[in-house]
């Protein structure tokens, strides 16, 4: 297994490098540029012409280019992700200090999308062609249907603006940093928009494993054995039926990065996705690149995991 995930990490290098290099030509070939700020006519031509030498634009393309990903691939260094075009802060210092809260927002999705929907997909297995099974499956084609953005914003709307139950937008209110409460309650809204498409899209998935496995000869014989309706379905079916649902954990992640991008612009959850968007509206480039590639790197890392806990839960899997 070792053997396995060092090979997929070697595999990953020249993936993240062709990343690297799609997301720095996206961006040289932009509109704009980040000193278009500058272009008034306060701003001397000779001003202007020193603040794009400081920022490296007057070089080629070419050693644009290996200059920053020499100095991204060194990490270690607190400079070498450069500084932002906006705040002058280092670039590790902005994307760092954002990602607990990224986290947090997508461990709880995570959980509570695991927590509603394998009960679910195995209520609706165990009672196919019922109402159960029926509502079941109605529900989740909407919710898996619904945009991510439209049902953020509906949930803003109805609770926070209409109702004026839950926080209408960050992640503390004024005075109450760190209570764990508070932050409990402001992320309700920002985990329901997260997680209900994920939640339909799991139930479906785990239904049909759960259907699947609910057909093998094991089973009608612990049925005929006159086993409990309850200890076969826990005991017998359950185990097999969560191997394949288990791998979505891994693909998961990068599903969850990508929502929690318009979830957190939505509800100005001050996290890595919030920043994203904000870089990109603000040009600041050495922001949106080092998002890009962690992007890239978490996307990577999910479906690594995803091999990795196949190979764990299913013996029959050799790699």
């Amino acid at each position: 297994m070792a053997g396995y995930i060092l090979r997929r990490v070697i595999q990953s290098l020249p993936i993240m490098v062709g990343i690297a290099v799609i997301s720095f030509l996206i961006v040289y070939l932009a509109p704009g540029d980040p000193v278009e700020r500058f272009r008034t006519g306060r701003v001397s031509p000779e001003t202007l012409r020193n603040i794009i030498a400081i920022y490296g634009l007057d070089r080629p393309l070419p050693e644009q280019f290996f200059k920053w990903f020499t100095n991204f691939i060194q990490f270690w260094r607190t400079d070498s992700w450069a500084y932002s075009f906006i705040d002058g802060l280092p670039v590790q210092q902005k994307i760092f200090e954002r990602i607990p809260a990224t986290l947090l927002l997508m461990g709880t999705s995570l959980i509570v999308t695991i927590a509603v929907a394998i009960p679910i997909g195995i209520l609706a297995a165990v009672k196919q062609y019922s109402v159960a099974d029926k509502v079941i499956t109605i529900l989740a084609t909407i919710g898996y249907a619904i945009p991510s953005f439209w049902l953020g914003l509906m949930l803003l709307y109805i609770f926070s603006i209409q109702l004026r139950i839950f926080p209408l937008f960050g992640m503390n209110s004024r005075g109450k940093e760190g209570d764990l409460l508070d932050i409990g309650w402001h992320l309700v809204l920002p985990v329901a928009s997260l997680a209900i498409q994920q939640i339909a899209g799991w139930s479906r998935y785990m239904r049909s494993s759960m259907l699947e496995v609910l057909h093998h000869d094991y089973i009608r014989t612990a049925r005929a054995k006159g086993l409990p309706q309850n200890r076969v379905i826990i005991k017998h079916a359950l185990r097999n039926a969560l191997i394949p649902i288990l791998t979505l954990i891994g693909l998961t992640v990068p599903s969850l990065l990508a929502g929690a991008v318009i979830t957190e612009s939505i509800f100005s959850w001050p996290g890595l996705g919030f920043l994203g968007v904000t870089s990109v509206v603000n040009r600041d480039y050495p922001t949106v690149l080092a998002f890009t590639m962690l992007g890239g790197a978490m996307v990577l890392l999910g479906n690594l995991l995803a091999d990795t806990l196949y190979a764990i839960v299913d013996p029959r899997i050799k790699y």
